[in-house]
């Protein structure tokens, strides 16, 4: 009888077969999540993978070689390290730093309503390991297509609108790489982002506006609208979108700034 019993209780063949691909299938998972967690724009060691994900390291470099092969993740600059692809990232959705202020959600979805167009507002910021980056805080966006243009989450800053913005307005010791080389944009398009206070960049099939939102002369974030190729065809809509970026930075500007006073 104890025989039959374990017998019983024991799982058939079939039953064994079909958990192991769901358990590869969901650490796969995890650690394609984990690396949106960590942060979908910046390059990650695998021992922060794997902790994040809950695997051992050697199981989660395996899984990480698969995530290349599939192509939902890419080798990063240094040795040892990954990040998500472009792709992946547009499956993941942008990976928000923190929760935005009342102030900051009240300032995009104004602008969301004055121009229609995908509206971001990131905070600059330096770290070890990484240098300059650029943290998404808040995103409006109702076209799941824009999503990923929107985030302004290409690792190199000088291709997208919201980094060229910090690369201009930054301090020399901010914009730099971790390793303290100096980042910077060419002189003639620094000029004209200065002159102008907009900051513009393109993909296939989108463009993006940027302007800067200072605190006196303080650079505190960058606020970017994205929208279609077709969005931004008549160059008066542009020099509409402009204006209207430019002013939300304006407001937000002071709107922080008294958030600030009445908190000291």
């Amino acid at each position: 009888m104890p025989a039959l019993a374990a017998q019983q209780t024991l799982p058939t063949a079939a039953a064994l077969s079909a958990a192991q691909p769901n358990r590869s299938a969901r650490a796969f998972a995890r650690v394609v999540r984990a690396l949106a967690h960590l942060g979908a724009d910046a390059e990650h060691q695998v021992a922060d993978i794997a902790r994040v994900a809950g695997l051992r390291p050697g199981h989660a470099s395996r899984l990480l070689l698969t995530a290349v092969e599939e192509h939902f993740a890419e080798h990063g600059g240094r040795y040892g390290t990954y990040r998500l692809t472009r792709d992946a990232t547009a499956l993941f959705g942008p990976a928000r730093a923190r929760p935005g202020t009342p102030a900051i959600t009240e300032a995009l979805h104004r602008l969301h309503q004055e121009t229609g167009l995908a509206v971001a507002w990131h905070e600059p910021g330096w770290r070890p390991g990484t240098g300059l980056y650029l943290d998404l805080v808040d995103l409006v966006c109702h076209q799941p297509a824009l999503r990923a243009d929107a985030a302004q989450q290409h690792p190199d800053l000088s291709r997208t609108a919201a980094g060229r913005i910090a690369l201009v307005y930054l301090p020399t010791q901010v914009a730099s790489t971790a390793d303290g080389r100096p980042l910077y944009l060419p002189e003639y398009l620094a000029h004209a982002i200065t002159g102008s206070k907009v900051a513009a960049s393109r993909t296939a099939s989108t463009r993006s506006l940027s302007t800067p939102v200072h605190r006196g002369d303080t650079l505190i974030a960058t606020l970017t609208a994205t929208g279609t190729l077709a969005d931004f065809a008549d160059p008066l809509t542009v020099q509409e979108h402009a204006v209207l970026l430019r002013r939300a930075a304006a407001r937000s500007s002071l709107s922080r700034t008294s958030e600030l006073r009445q908190t000291a």
